[in-house]
């Protein structure tokens, strides 16, 4: 190699010294190198008979070392679960955070300002959370799908179910005594809001849930 190199113009020794050193970046041994080089001096020095120097002949450095670099693999887009227990409670703590949050922060700028109870808050979170499932499960996931039927009488009965249930519970836990349905101080609500979201992103960033408010089409 040493040989063919002694052949080479001043022009296309520079070629092969910003060529090698573009190949040690990209991670080839010495033997990979003397290998490559040992495929292009002929070329090289074929061309010179021509006047076409190396550059023309192979293209910039970094072009022809650009084939030489490791193939990345695509990574993988990771399914995101579907667990309908993950899902609910992923809702479910979406709707505790913002309750509590928009509950502690109304009463700490106004004492009037009507709070619902503890029980009151975490039993309308969890229903509401459960409403949201039922809407994707029933009309997002399919629409996302493009397998939407005309007619979805269960996903209609099932969400409306849900409402009505949702209702039934925020407005029998209000009548629960306040010995029993804690009325929180503002800044404890809002703790209760800042520790559901934390909770929420915590197990979303652990089990990878989808979200209900957003259906992608399956892979």
């Amino acid at each position: 190699m040493e040989n063919l190199i002694e052949e080479l113009t001043a022009k296309n020794k520079e070629y092969i010294h910003s060529v090698t050193k573009q190949l040690i970046l990209v991670g080839k041994s010495d033997e990979e190198v003397k290998e490559i080089l040992n495929d292009i001096l002929p070329q090289i020095i074929e061309g010179q008979k021509s006047g076409i120097i190396a550059r023309k002949l192979l293209g910039a450095p970094t072009e022809f070392v650009a084939q030489y670099q490791p193939k990345v693999a695509d990574r993988p887009v990771s399914e995101k679960n579907e667990n309908p227990v993950l899902m609910w409670l992923d809702s479910s703590l979406l709707f505790l955070g913002f309750i509590s949050l928009l509950n502690g922060v109304t009463a700490l700028i106004t004492s009037k300002a009507p709070v619902y109870g503890l029980i009151t808050t975490i039993l309308s979170a969890a229903v509401a959370g459960l409403v949201m499932y039922m809407m994707y499960r029933y009309f997002y996931r399919p629409k996302a799908d493009n397998s939407r039927r005309t007619s979805n009488w269960k996903g209609f009965a099932a969400t409306t179910l849900s409402v009505l249930l949702w209702i039934a519970v925020t407005i029998f836990s209000g009548l629960l005594p306040t010995s029993v349905n804690l009325q929180l101080p503002a800044i404890a609500l809002v703790i209760v809001g800042l520790v559901a979201f934390g909770v929420r992103w915590l197990l979303k960033r652990q089990f990878n849930i989808q979200s209900a408010l957003v259906a992608q089409p399956r892979r």
